[in-house]
């Protein structure tokens, strides 16, 4: 059985979605059950060496693989990759994804890759430039949940909200 057909197979069960907006420096998270969000955040590496990604790699992971192993979701929806502006930081989140990728397929939890554009559309979030899609996310999350968060824990959680209004899971 896939991943995707493990999701579908619950789709009418009340499940624990739990979503990521990775970086290697800060991964933003949200863990959402019944539309209702359990706990968001954001997961830092500190006083990482800049220039050794590898370092930040490991660290990360090991940050998001406690989360996971803490928060046991169902399911985990996370931000496909995109090129920015700069080819060096568009390989090192490429590099961050497979080890989450690696890291699902080994532990047999379901995920789903979500494009960007998908989880703001559902959202409604509009804007040119990057800061103002960021900024516009934030006041999403304030004037849904309430929550007055950063950038990172606001785009894991329209990328949660995107998970509980999708074809893959409908929440009792």
């Amino acid at each position: 059985m896939d991943f995707l057909e493990k999701v579908n197979r619950k789709k009418w069960k009340i499940i624990k979605v739990l979503s990521l907006d990775q970086s290697t420096k800060l991964t933003g998270y949200c863990l959402i059950s019944n539309n209702k969000i359990i706990e968001s955040g954001v997961l830092t590496v500190e006083e990482a060496d800049e220039k050794n990604t590898v370092e930040r790699l490991k660290i990360m992971i090991n940050l998001i693989s406690n989360l996971i192993h803490r928060v046991k979701p169902d399911v985990i929806f996370f931000e496909d990759i995109q090129f920015q502006r700069n080819y060096q930081t568009y390989k090192q989140l490429a590099q961050l994804q497979g080890i989450i990728m690696a890291y699902l397929f080994q532990k047999d939890i379901a995920f789903v890759v979500v494009p960007p554009t998908k989880w703001k559309s559902v959202c409604g979030i509009k804007g040119r430039a990057r800061e103002e899609q960021k900024k516009n996310t934030q006041k999403f999350v304030l004037n849904t949940y309430g929550l007055n968060v950063g950038e990172d824990e606001s785009d894991a959680i329209g990328i949660c909200h995107y998970a509980v209004n999708s074809k893959y899971i409908k929440q009792k």
